[in-house]
C-alpha cells in the first residue's frame, strides 16, 4: 500500500513537471488587418535625423554634467536668499558662511540697509 502511494505521488510530480516544461505556443502575427502589414523599417544608424548623408545636421552636444556644489534657498514672505556654493568648497564650510550671513541679517534693524 505504501509503495502504491509513493508511486502515485511520483507520477503526479512527474506529470506536473512535464506540464510546466512545455513551451508556450509561438506568437505570430494576429489574424486581422495587421496580419498583412509589413514590419516597420529599421531606424537609420546613429538615430533619427543623423547619418543620412553629408547634409545631415551634426549631433547636438551632450548636456553639461550637473553641479556637485551645495545650493541653499531661504524664503520668508517676499524676501528670498539663494546661495550656491563653489564646486570645490566643502558643504560644511559653505553652510557655516551662510549661518554667519543669516545671523548678521537677523541682528540688523529694519531699514538699516548697509
Amino acid at each position: 500500500m505504501k509503495r502504491l502511494l509513493c508511486l502515485a505521488g511520483v507520477a503526479t510530480l512527474l506529470l506536473g513537471t512535464a506540464a510546466m516544461a512545455q513551451t508556450p505556443p509561438p506568437r505570430g502575427p494576429r489574424p486581422g488587418p495587421e496580419a498583412d502589414a509589413p514590419p516597420p523599417p529599421p531606424p537609420p544608424p546613429g538615430g533619427p535625423g543623423f547619418g543620412r548623408g553629408p547634409d545631415a545636421p551634426p549631433p547636438p552636444p551632450p548636456p553639461p554634467p550637473p553641479s556637485k556644489a551645495a545650493h541653499f534657498v531661504f524664503q520668508r514672505g517676499d524676501a528670498r536668499i539663494d546661495v550656491k556654493c563653489a564646486d570645490d568648497e566643502p558643504t560644511k564650510a559653505c553652510a557655516d558662511t551662510i549661518t554667519q550671513l543669516l545671523d548678521k541679517l537677523q541682528s540688523m534693524k529694519p531699514g538699516d540697509g548697509r
